[in-house]
């Protein structure tokens, strides 16, 4: 015989997203957000880089492609308690704040200039969270290569670089 089970609470598809959301909490990767790049706005009251990068990162765990994504799936994420999670718009704002200036490299023999970014705040966050789960060991050696790839990009305002 079949049992049925009613139940009054909500039912998501992306329930599986908590569990990654309690691991980010427990591992305390929003404080260590906020120690590497600093706090956010001046009032006190805007989302933070933690949250912002949360939002964007659980979005593409559930399949999200942009960042409009995040509008869809927000929902979802709120059904957990005491999750607040930015809007596209600010996850747009808040990594607009985190660029770079670019490195400009002009080469000798044939007069071109490439540029590039090495995201020095980023990549020392990327580290700090690596080592933080266990993935390198302090004191370790650790060759970080810089490795790129052009795609070209067909908007409006992409830059061309070289062939």
């Amino acid at each position: 015989m079949t049992k049925v089970a009613i139940k009054n609470e909500n039912i998501t598809s992306f329930g599986g997203i908590y569990h990654i959301m309690d691991v980010f909490s427990k591992l305390g990767f929003e404080k260590l957000t906020e120690s590497v790049l600093g706090k956010r706005g001046s009032s006190g009251k805007a989302f933070s880089h933690g949250s912002i990068f949360g939002s964007l990162f659980f979005s593409y765990l559930c399949g999200g492609e942009c960042l409009e994504d995040i509008n869809v799936l927000i929902g979802q994420f709120k059904q957990r308690p005491n999750t607040l999670l930015p809007g596209a718009d600010t996850v747009g704002r808040g990594l607009k704040e985190l660029a770079e200036e670019n490195i400009v490299y002009k080469s000798e023999t044939s007069g071109k200039s490439y540029s590039f970014n090495t995201a020095e705040k980023l990549n020392t966050l990327l580290l700090r969270m690596i080592r933080r789960m266990g993935l390198i060991k302090v004191g370790s050696h650790v060759d970080l290569d810089f490795d790129h790839q052009f795609v070209p990009a067909h908007k409006f305002d992409a830059k061309y670089s070289y062939k």
